[in-house]
């Protein structure tokens, strides 16, 4: 189960209701049509290559876009040795062996010190 502090973290991140919506074990069942195995398989393969998903706790998170992957790298919520998948990987590996999301890592940080 996620700890209460990531579940704060998100929420001020202003990710929280998007990414709740993802994490349909966290309410019990309150999300309608999920199938239980889901959040052990990666999702379907579709055509968007921008889209992100990671795994916290066992649980599937996202999709994310490459600014709320930014966002959760700068809180320290998302790191190279997270799990992640995204569109055409057969399986999840660390964020750091996934160059689209490896590259993330590097942008934010050269954001964060443009904005000061």
């Amino acid at each position: 189960m996620f700890n209460g502090d990531f579940i704060e973290k998100m929420m001020a991140l202003g990710i929280g209701l998007g990414v709740m919506k993802q994490m349909p074990n966290m309410f019990d069942g309150c999300i309608p049509n999920f199938n239980q195995s889901k959040a052990s398989q990666p999702p379907a393969i579709n055509n968007n290559s921008e889209i992100v998903y990671m795994a916290v706790d066992g649980q599937q998170i996202g999709p994310l876009s490459t600014d709320e992957l930014k966002k959760l790298i700068l809180n320290d919520m998302l790191t190279t040795e997270t799990l992640v998948w995204m569109p055409g990987m057969s399986q999840w590996m660390p964020a750091k062996s996934v160059p689209n999301v490896h590259k993330l890592f590097l942008l934010a940080r050269c954001e964060q010190k443009n904005e000061r």
